[in-house]
């Protein structure tokens, strides 16, 4: 256009018009509007302007159709979920399940000390659906963001515009359910193999981040596992969820305590190093040279773990202390005792508790239940009852149960089969005659549907005690445990007169997160929730006090009664409060060692032992 103009002015001349030398910058004046030809110039250059302005508007608009276009397609991508990722040293989180709301919970808790922490979630659900997902069940992320995108987790692409090349670590969820079918759970579980097998192809083998994956089958993780030894962590929920029903039925209270310990809320596992060479010291002298924390074990140089080392063990010089603590800040060794604990006089620190035979009654049957089994034949006495009652009593239900029974001759074993929905049948059970029942979460379509199940038998099993009491004028101890999926549901279980409660989706999130962080921690809790060995127990103050002595006592005070049991006190439980969910149902968790406590006969202490006695 400017050759254009510059012909017209050749051919045909405005004598009178005084132009701007710079033919091309008016030309360009003129293609983008903001200058006409003006009213002194003549036909040919008027044309020439008119033209111009006309290209310049085509021009232009394109120009900006093109700018909106690519703003909408980015926007598009966006809300698809198709981005690249451009965070770094974030939490990788591989699939999407019910349990994703507390796994953030708890990664936002454990982020708190980091001022901008990242989670990005990769799943084939819509992004829009996830987005929504999380702002309607997280109220608070504090420090961390959390980012969402579409796409398949088994993809190198999809990967690595997630940003799997610097991610600090990975999540792999499982899409099968406790209550679906082994099928299902097989194809969920190889298609989480096939994820661990895309991370690896996409990191490279040397490069790898910690990879945390929940599994069902036996199989699967030792396949996973062999992938990459060091850097995969497998979890199996039935497993630990059934180990910990079992102890938390055995001792009424251990499931808060658990849900303490797990995760990063509350109270957590260390692996603590003083800084110069451990002092001459025995582990029994330890605790009291931390004001807040209480060591629990210690991990030697080459790898090996052991929990509540005995009395006299000595600290080598490249010891690792296990330490219960709120936080690692708050961990401190002091060359000298902080505290000193009153000598009061343990005249019944051999006594223990009398262990009579028991009657246990598990209902529902799921993934748990077999396992369950077999820890409570492992920690029964000889002529104990275990029995379980299941609404369908399928062959294959009845064939595993046969064979529990024949492999443990020493107790007594008994599956029936009765309709739950009726109250009449509940009765012929007699339950008040049990020591505990715990009811497991059966199948339904939701997570709602199946508590409300549990809240069903619940209710049904209160009001049976409530005719026996009132018939007999006898007090009822049969404790109730029960499964719930849900932590919306706890203050419904807690009016149920449940004295306690699992929450599987927590427990098994909270195990997830804290891991995928600190995956040391996996051999810890793989050591309590074993039958063999030391494990948490809630035992009555008069075991380590004379009755005479309870009242006004420090925690280092309980430290010191514990170990003359040769027991590991971390905290106690105050009978009076253990219905009081405000105060986290009575249970103290490593208070500071110079806090005072006001114990009673009623009040327990809570310690890492060898057995229940």
């Amino acid at each position: 256009m400017t050759a254009a103009r510059y012909a017209a002015d050749q051919f045909f001349p405005n004598k009178d018009a005084e132009y701007s030398p710079d033919l091309s910058w008016e030309v360009f004046v003129q293609l983008i509007g903001l200058r006409d030809a003006g009213d002194d110039a003549n036909l040919a250059a008027k044309f020439v302007g008119v033209i111009t302005i006309l290209i310049g508007l085509v021009l232009f608009s394109s120009l900006v159709a093109f700018i909106t276009q690519q703003f909408e397609y980015r926007l598009q991508l966006l809300r698809k979920g198709k981005s690249i990722v451009v965070e770094e040293n974030h939490t990788l989180i591989l699939g999407f399940s019910d349990r994703i709301a507390d796994i953030i919970k708890e990664l936002v808790v454990g982020n708190e000390s980091e001022p901008d922490a990242a989670v990005v979630i990769l799943s084939e659900k819509d992004k829009e659906n996830m987005d929504d997902f999380i702002r309607n069940n997280i109220t608070e992320l504090k420090t961390t963001r959390v980012v969402t995108r579409n796409g398949a987790i088994t993809s190198l692409n999809n990967l690595k515009k997630v940003g799997v090349e610097v991610a600090k670590s990975v999540v792999i969820l499982n899409d099968a359910k406790p209550s679906d079918t082994e099928q299902f759970k097989i194809l969920s579980d190889a298609r989480v193999v096939k994820a661990i097998l895309a991370v690896v192809a996409a990191n490279g083998e040397e490069n790898l981040p910690q990879i945390v994956v929940e599994l069902h089958s036996e199989k699967y993780r030792r396949l996973a596992e062999n992938i990459a030894t060091k850097s995969v962590t497998t979890l199996n929920e039935a497993d630990i969820l059934a180990r910990i029903l079992v102890q938390t039925s055995r001792s009424v209270g251990l499931a808060t305590v658990y849900l303490n310990l797990v995760g990063f809320e509350g109270n957590e596992f260390y692996f603590y190093r003083h800084d110069s060479i451990w002092p001459k010291i025995t582990f029994t002298e330890l605790p009291f040279h931390f004001r807040n924390g209480i060591p629990i074990g210690v991990r030697h140089a080459d790898g090996n773990l052991i929990l509540k080392p005995s009395k006299d063990y000595k600290l080598a010089e490249d010891d690792e202390v296990i330490i219960l603590a709120e936080d690692d800040s708050t961990i401190q060794f002091y060359p000298e005792p902080v505290v000193q604990p009153q000598d009061l006089g343990y005249a019944n620190y051999w006594t223990t508790l009398e262990r009579k035979s028991e009657k246990y009654l598990i209902i529902g049957w799921n993934s748990k239940t077999s396992i369950a089994l077999k820890e409570y034949a492992e920690y029964v006495l000889e002529h104990s009852h275990v029995n379980l009652i299941v609404e369908d009593l399928t062959n294959d239900i009845k064939t595993e149960f046969e064979i529990l029974a024949k492999n443990y001759p020493h107790i007594k074993m008994e599956v029936l089969r009765i309709n739950l929905d009726s109250i009449e049948d509940l009765k012929q059970l007699k339950p008040y005659e049990y020591h505990t029942i715990s009811i497991l979460a059966g199948s339904g379509e939701n997570i709602e549907e199946i508590d409300a199940k549990t809240l069903a038998i619940l209710l049904e099993i209160r009001q049976i005690f409530k005719e026996y009491m009132a018939e007999t004028g006898n007090k009822v101890t049969t404790n109730l445990i029960a499964e719930i999926i849900d932590s919306e549901n706890t203050d419904l279980v807690i009016q149920a007169g449940v004295k306690d409660f699992l929450l599987t989706n927590q427990f098994v999130s909270k195990i997830l997160a804290q891991v995928s962080q600190e995956p040391d921690v996996m051999s810890i809790y793989q050591d309590l929730f074993s039958a063999d060995g030391s494990e948490l127990y809630i035992k009555p103050a008069s075991l380590y006090f004379p009755v005479q002595k309870l009242g006004r006592l420090t925690f280092a005070d309980c430290v010191l009664a514990a170990q003359h049991r040769d027991e590991v006190c971390i905290g106690v439980r105050i009978a009076a409060q253990a219905q009081d969910k405000d105060k986290n149902f009575g249970i103290y968790l490593v208070p500071s060692m110079d806090r005072l406590l006001y114990l009673t006969i009623n009040d327990s202490l809570i310690t890492l032992a060898d057995d229940q006695s």
